[in-house]
């Protein structure tokens, strides 16, 4: 039996992250959409009967895996002590069976930096020597300070927060150096909102957890996202939308639409549904774009199959995104040998 104080804190589960990541771009007040679809009959289409041939071969997720051990007291100073287990998989699916193309996987500590005024002279000067140890010694093992402007609300959460752009980072290096032809499609896990992803070729992001702020411009009227998400019946899709305000290198790029990909009753107007982010740099979308999106839109509705009940968001989930998900998590660490790592550093201090 576990003790209960050894049960570890799944970081994961405060609060939604992906959801979080694509709240950032819908900052403020600036979160109407407008169709690029301007004659889509109910602003709506049905893609679940569309022929399409297999373009996606690769599909690209980050997982996290973090324990909290406790607070780490020096004089009248503290920090929270956080270690992470971070990995990046790419699934190859142009085989008969799917097999990983490239596999990252690291282990992290996070700290504030000596700037934020949370750690000792003391500790931060043993930290940087044993983060230049680690980085010579080419280390799975590594080290990553929080710099001030990162604070963004209290200390825990903003540590996680940097966490997760490692992540993210290990991600867009993962995709970057992964070897495909340029017929080859990528599906990464997640809403798109950094540059660098925008920039990769052939690729999209695909969401199950994305950002409830959006309001579209649909028939005259302004419409939430649940109201405008309650008419998208199993196996159609939106419009494509766009940002009416942007402001951002992405937001000039990105365009967007959802698609209900599953329904299981009693369900919320968003239950079921993914949104898929795409970089297009045109105004107005021609045939072969619009082609293009349908598409992908039924090749992603094939790829529901085989369900992933009874997994948590299994109604918005493919497949070939479960697989990474299953990979990675079995080669965590598991949460005792965690647990025991971050007490060692903690002693180390």
């Amino acid at each position: 039996m576990l003790s209960p104080f050894e049960q570890p804190i799944e970081e994961e589960h405060r609060g939604d992250p992906d959801q979080a990541d694509d709240d950032q771009n819908f900052p403020g007040d600036k979160n109407l959409c407008l169709p690029l679809e301007e004659d889509l009959p109910g602003y709506k289409k049905k893609i679940s009967d569309l022929a399409f041939g297999r373009r996606f071969k690769f599909f690209l997720d980050g997982s996290i895996r973090t324990k909290y051990v406790g607070e780490y007291v020096e004089g009248p100073l503290s920090f929270p002590l956080i270690v992470s287990e971070v990995a990046a998989l790419v699934i190859d699916v142009g085989c008969s069976r799917p097999k990983p193309a490239a596999f990252t996987k690291c282990l992290y500590f996070v700290f504030p930096h000596k700037e934020t005024n949370a750690v000792s002279d003391r500790a931060y000067d043993k930290l940087v020597g044993l983060q230049r140890k680690l980085e010579k010694e080419k280390s799975n093992t590594q080290i990553d300070f929080m710099k001030k402007r990162e604070v963004t609300r209290d200390l825990r959460s903003s540590l996680l927060g940097t966490v997760r752009s490692i992540m993210h980072r290990i991600e867009h290096e993962t995709a970057v150096s992964l070897p495909r032809d340029p017929s080859d499609w990528l599906i990464m896990d997640g809403a798109i909102r950094k540059e660098e992803f925008i920039s990769l070729k052939n690729t999209i992001g695909l969401a199950k957890s994305f950002s409830r702020k959006p309001s579209f411009r649909i028939g005259g009227k302004t419409l939430t996202l649940p109201a405008y998400m309650k008419n998208i019946s199993e196996g159609e899709r939106s419009a494509v939308f766009r940002k009416e305000i942007a402001t951002t290198a992405v937001e000039k790029e990105l365009v967007f639409w959802y698609e209900r990909i599953r329904t299981f009753p009693p369900m919320e107007p968003l239950g079921g549904i993914v949104k898929i982010d795409m970089a297009l740099s045109k105004n107005k979308l021609g045939k072969e774009d619009i082609k293009l999106i349908d598409e992908m839109s039924a090749e992603i509705y094939s790829l529901r199959l085989p369900s992933t009940y009874p997994k948590p968001r299994w109604p918005s989930s493919i497949y070939p995104i479960n697989i990474c998900e299953e990979y990675m998590s079995a080669s965590f660490l598991s949460r005792y040998c965690l647990s025991q790592i971050g007490y060692e550093m903690k002693s180390a201090l």
